[in-house]
């Protein structure tokens, strides 16, 4: 099945998976991956959207997921390339390493304050 279901002109009606939940077991690397798609009518030159709304979940298994063989294109060139599904989990393991990394300098870089509690008055 085609992500594109139906163009006219500029204007397109597409299924995109908007939010995709990795659920990893890091002890045994499999789980499930949840793809939430929703159905978006839009407008490709403008941007605006139509209409927008949830369509299904679709779940999958990270073994699965990893074990497969990708094609796709190179944004720069159009040339198709396959690649294996294993680059997929590691560029996520690297992306989430990366950002956990920058968040770590940027937390040490600002400064402990102390949260005041409630104030305690003794007697009425």
């Amino acid at each position: 099945m085609s992500l594109v279901l139906s163009e006219s002109g500029d204007n397109a009606v597409e299924m995109f998976a908007t939010r995709i939940d990795v659920q990893w077991d890091f002890r045994t690397n499999t789980g499930p991956v949840l793809f939430h798609f929703e159905r978006v009518d839009w407008d490709r030159s403008t941007g605006l959207i139509n209409t927008r709304g949830y369509e299904r979940t679709i779940r999958h298994d990270i073994a699965g997921l990893i074990g497969a063989e990708y094609t796709i294109t190179d944004p720069f060139t159009g040339e198709g390339l396959v690649e294996p599904g294993w680059k997929l989990m590691a560029m996520i393991k690297a992306a989430t390493e990366q950002v956990w990394a920058e968040n770590e300098v940027l937390d040490a870089s600002l400064p402990i304050v102390p949260v005041a509690g409630p104030e305690v008055v003794d007697g009425p």
